[in-house]
């Protein structure tokens, strides 16, 4: 499985029924399974709910992974025991873009601190998830491919706080300011598949 085909799986978060959670929240997921594996892609902002989860960005410490995001935390915490009950002992790859990659790294690391980390996270244009370098230290053995298309704006916020790994940029931007045309799902998809 290529990055493209992460990204393909992402996007269809957003439009296929939830196999977790509901519709209308900020904590839900799909599950596939993919020649690599188990998949679990949690689709980014597309509702009222992910839009609060968002803008819930106080940083909160949370035992043995630092400080983290609210929103993202609280967006992962409502769904975890579901997740984690269906990937059981699986080999698993996290995926998101967006909001979703925020929650994917999230998720990913709660199971490293518990001793089962992911196979990989696969990250489309992940907002930062951490107030200090933790998480990041935390994953630094756990495979992550994090990317920022163009000139996206949403792998710059929330300001002042960190990344779970280096971004990788790809495509070209559409606008030579930060904006978030180059936010969306099928430029990033565009961009992977040159």
């Amino acid at each position: 499985m290529t990055p493209y085909d992460y990204a393909l799986i992402a996007n269809e978060a957003y439009s296929a029924d939830p196999d977790i959670g509901e519709e209308d929240t900020a904590s839900r997921a799909i599950v596939r399974t993919t020649p690599d594996g188990l998949c679990i892609a949690f689709p980014g902002t597309n509702n009222l709910a992910s839009w609060i989860a968002d803008l819930d960005a106080v940083m909160i410490p949370v035992d043995g992974i630092g400080h983290v995001h609210e929103g993202f935390w609280n967006a992962w915490l409502a769904i975890s025991a579901k997740v984690l009950d269906t990937i059981g002992d699986q080999p698993v790859t996290l995926v998101g873009h967006s909001l979703g990659a925020a929650i994917a790294i999230t998720a990913a690391a709660m199971m490293t601190a518990a001793g089962k980390p992911p196979i990989a996270v696969y990250g489309f244009e992940p907002p930062r998830v951490s107030s200090d370098t933790s998480v990041q230290t935390l994953l630094a053995g756990v495979p992550m491919w994090l990317c920022k298309n163009g000139n996206d704006l949403v792998p710059d916020v929330p300001w002042g706080c960190y990344h779970a790994g280096a971004l990788r940029d790809i495509g070209k931007p559409l606008l030579p300011i930060p904006n978030v045309q180059d936010h969306m799902m099928t430029r990033v998809i565009q961009a992977l598949a040159q």
